[in-house]
């Protein structure tokens, strides 16, 4: 039987549902709640987009709408990245893991310890990435660009999003600190993450929610960043549904890869559709791949609209 990026559930199942439901949340729009200084010196400032790295090739191709001679130079300069900077990459990370481990402890000393080390590392990071993105103008035109920094400055956004969430952590942290005793479990709390740039935001409720370290993303529609859809076939929808799906999830500190479960809403499915899914996501899914349930629905929150994709996946940080 031929593998496919994603394990299917035996049969893909086929409901009737109607269409105000799927494809954009509910509710209202969400932003999260700062506490900085409640109860102490504000949390360090933090490495942001840095420790994941430029845009993905497989994103790339589609955000920036690539030629392929212009993938393969974006490829072969993203990869070449990515190889130079794992070092920096992994001590980053493993920085992280140990001040979090601090902070949980309620020790926000030794938890600075960490967080200066990792400031220096990141300083690294951030400076090459500067010069790998001015190298991209060597073979990308100027709309490119723009797109690529549209990108970028949602991702910024995101990171700074990300700190004020942090600010609770390190507050906790000093709290505990300052009155002893044991170690009461923190509370998880609910944030609402905005749309990035480059993505348009929901109609209805939020683009994503974090739950601790667990991200719900809401039905990514096949939409450009104005929000018009990129065309009226399923194979172009699905892509740029999946490249939607991939650059929320960077905003929010993940990637694809953290994806743990997949929902598909196709309109008026057939069995044939699932090749073309499977196609379109190709790109994106390796073999460490998300289970998927894929459902068949009369009509979608947009107009025009084949397909949504949602997404249940876990932050590394």
């Amino acid at each position: 039987m031929k593998r496919s990026w994603f394990y299917m559930f035996p049969v893909a199942t086929l409901l009737l549902l109607p269409s105000a439901l799927w494809g954009q949340g509910v509710y209202g729009r969400g932003g999260g709640l700062s506490q900085a200084g409640r109860y102490g010196p504000p949390a360090p400032k933090l490495p942001g987009v840095e420790l994941v790295g430029p845009l993905d090739t497989a994103l790339a191709r589609v955000t920036l709408n690539l030629t392929a001679d212009q993938s393969t130079r974006y490829r072969q300069a993203y990869d070449s990245f990515m190889v130079a900077t794992r070092p920096e990459r992994d001590s980053a990370n493993a920085a992280i893991a140990k001040m979090n481990e601090r902070l949980d402890a309620g020790d926000r000393a030794a938890a600075m310890f960490y967080a200066e080390r990792l400031q220096d590392v990141g300083k690294t990071l951030r400076d090459r990435q500067e010069r790998f993105e001015g190298d991209l103008r060597r073979f990308l035109n100027g709309d490119q660009v723009k797109a690529y920094k549209k990108w970028r400055e949602g991702e910024d956004q995101a990171a700074d999003n990300k700190r004020r969430e942090n600010q609770l952590r390190w507050d906790e942290a000093g709290f505990r600190g300052d009155f002893g005793g044991p170690r009461a479990s923190a509370p998880e709390i609910k944030t609402a993450l905005p749309s990035p740039p480059a993505v348009a935001a929901p109609a209805l409720g939020s683009q994503a929610v974090r739950v601790g370290r667990a991200l719900y993303i809401t039905g990514q529609l096949g939409v450009d960043s104005t929000g018009a859809l990129v065309g009226s076939d399923l194979r172009a929808q699905a892509e740029r549904a999946f490249a939607n799906l991939g650059t929320v999830l960077q905003g929010a500190g993940a990637t694809l890869r953290d994806v743990s479960a997949l929902t598909i809403y196709v309109v008026n499915y057939r069995p044939a559709d699932l090749e073309t899914i499977r196609n379109a996501g190709a790109a994106y899914f390796g073999a460490n791949a998300p289970i998927a349930t894929v459902l068949g629905v009369q009509s979608l929150g947009r107009d025009g609209a084949l397909i949504s994709i949602g997404a249940t996946a876990t932050s590394p940080r």
